[in-house]
């Protein structure tokens, strides 16, 4: 289940971002670097206790399946795989149709984003309606979370 909550947030991700943050930075060592990009979501999860995670998991499948039924309601929106689907074909294209593909690029980023926000509106829902108890010791458990993370950023670095 926590892994399922992990492979949801990651897919929040833009595509475009990923590409070009390896084009950039190159393969860099992950622990040499601070979090970037979708990383500064996982101390936020790994901070739950695994009911919580488990819980919130739960909640973001539900939002995920109905922002998608109403995504194809709208007709807005193919299968999550169509525009990779589609990238493949203008890549292999004589002549390469740059304008499709940036459009298609751009498409994926877009649905990325609103998966990130309807993350972010889940996470921030079931925060806001914990009690000061359980967002007090949410806390504790993400402080320790950001040190351990300091520890092995500091820790690489040398």
């Amino acid at each position: 289940m926590r892994i399922l909550l992990l492979v949801s947030l990651a897919a929040n991700l833009a595509v475009v971002g990923l590409v070009a943050g390896m084009l950039l930075l190159g393969p860099d060592h992950p622990h040499r670097r601070p979090p970037q990009g979708h990383d500064f979501v996982f101390p936020y999860t790994r901070a739950f206790s695994e009911d919580q995670r488990h819980e919130l998991g739960r909640r973001l499948r539900g939002a995920f399946d109905e922002d998608r039924a109403e995504r194809r309601s709208e007709q807005r929106e193919g299968g999550y795989l169509d525009g990779y689907r589609a990238a493949l074909g203008m890549l292999r294209a004589d002549p390469f149709d740059a304008e499709a593909f940036r459009a298609t690029l751009a498409d994926q980023g877009a649905a990325a984003r609103r998966r990130q926000e309807v993350g972010q509106q889940v996470f921030m829902d079931y925060v806001e309606a914990m009690s000061v108890d359980e967002r007090r010791a949410y806390a504790e458990r993400l402080e320790a979370e950001i040190g351990r993370m300091a520890e092995r950023f500091d820790h690489a670095r040398h």
